[in-house]
């Protein structure tokens, strides 16, 4: 008697519930993606054949574009609102809380304490407008210089967020200056981290001359 074979069909796969997952981890990400905010000073670094690699985070970077200006960049909210905190009670710069908010996801700024207020509530899209004098240095008296301020700051500032268990390491110092910066800017930058005893920090390069001499 001759076997009865069922009648075969093309197998079917309800893709409905992975669509919707993938919508919902795309709307997701899409709400709670943050923007980088727009560099204030472009800097092409010098090359070099270094190899040693910055970590992704925790890193406190002073920027030194071509002109000798100084800008400052730091990362870490949770420090940066501690931070703005600290130097708005003691200058008295008047920033309300949305203000220091807005400092705290701020990129990188370069305009002297007393007209930090101004440059915050500029908005986003005029700020790349706005006249930035760098922040001022002052390599006589350290007291009266004020990236020394910044930096002494944020670095109790992140100490003070290790010890809260918000951070998990001290600020990386770095040192990011343009290959066409005037040395005397860049010494007066080493000059003021010396003074505040940071005697580590890093110098960025770019992989540029490693790749020459491969060739």
């Amino acid at each position: 008697m001759p076997k009865h074979k069922p009648k075969r069909s093309a197998p079917t796969i309800d893709m409905t519930a992975m669509c919707d997952v993938a919508f919902l981890l795309l709307t997701f990400f899409m709400l709670t993606a943050k923007a980088k905010p727009q560099e204030t000073v472009i800097v092409d670094t010098p090359s070099s054949i270094s190899e040693t690699k910055l970590p992704d985070a925790g890193t406190l970077t002073i920027l030194v574009g071509k002109d000798g200006k100084i800008f400052l960049d730091m990362a870490g909210s949770h420090t940066r609102m501690s931070l703005i905190d600290d130097i708005n009670s003691r200058y008295q710069l008047g920033l309300n809380d949305k203000e220091k908010l807005v400092f705290a996801n701020l990129g990188s700024f370069g305009v002297p304490r007393n007209r930090l207020k101004q440059y915050i509530d500029t908005e986003p899209t005029e700020r790349a407008k706005f006249p930035t004098e760098g922040i001022p240095v002052d390599t006589a008296d350290i007291n009266k210089s004020e990236l020394a301020d910044w930096v002494h700051n944020a670095r109790l500032a992140q100490f003070r967020m290790k010890n809260e268990g918000k951070v998990k390491e001290e600020y990386v110092i770095v040192v990011k200056a343009d290959k066409d910066t005037p040395y005397p800017a860049v010494q007066s930058v080493i000059n003021t981290l010396t003074d505040i005893n940071v005697n580590k920090f890093n110098l960025i390069t770019s992989m540029e001359g490693a790749k020459k001499e491969e060739k």
